[in-house]
């Protein structure tokens, strides 16, 4: 379990990290430098899942050597899939990380809707939907860690 306290805000008790795959951790289909140890270190706290409708069919071989539960699915009705694994979860319990249009039922959902601005971009959608902006994924998977970035962004 994560433990995040910030001001103006319930406590914030993870058991959950939900990773959207293309755009977020990977760039055309490859895990981004950084994220494998980040995900390695958060794995001791949190359960990592990987949800994804794997547009280059690559997905479970990419993380298959990382601590990660893999789901992927259907790529017509991803973003519908991807809201109901977090609620099976108990969204309350979920950390999200996105960055498309099919990520902001989930990250609007989850405790803590984290979109990130890749190199793949970020859909306006994502983004109004967020409780948080990160510049890239390392940043975003350390701050959970280093969860004085996440106050001094949402405090009150």
């Amino acid at each position: 379990m994560l433990k995040v306290a910030i001001p103006g805000f319930a406590p914030m008790e993870f058991d959950h990290l939900v990773l959207d795959f293309n755009g977020t951790i990977a760039f055309d289909g490859n895990i981004i430098d950084g994220v494998e140890p980040a995900i390695a270190m958060l794995s001791q706290l949190l359960t990592v899942h990987i949800v994804s409708a794997d547009t280059n069919q690559n997905v479970v071989r990419e993380v298959a050597h990382l601590p990660v539960t893999t789901r992927v699915v259907n790529s017509a009705y991803q973003q519908q899939e991807k809201l109901e694994y977090i609620e099976k979860l108990g969204p309350e319990t979920v950390c999200a990380i996105g960055n498309g249009n099919v990520d902001t039922d989930m990250l609007k959902r989850a405790e803590l809707g984290i979109a990130i601005l890749g190199p793949e971009g970020l859909s306006p959608k994502a983004l109004a939907v967020a409780d948080v902006l990160m510049p890239d994924i390392v940043n975003a998977l350390e701050s959970l860690v280093n969860s004085s970035r996440l106050k001094a962004t949402l405090r009150n």
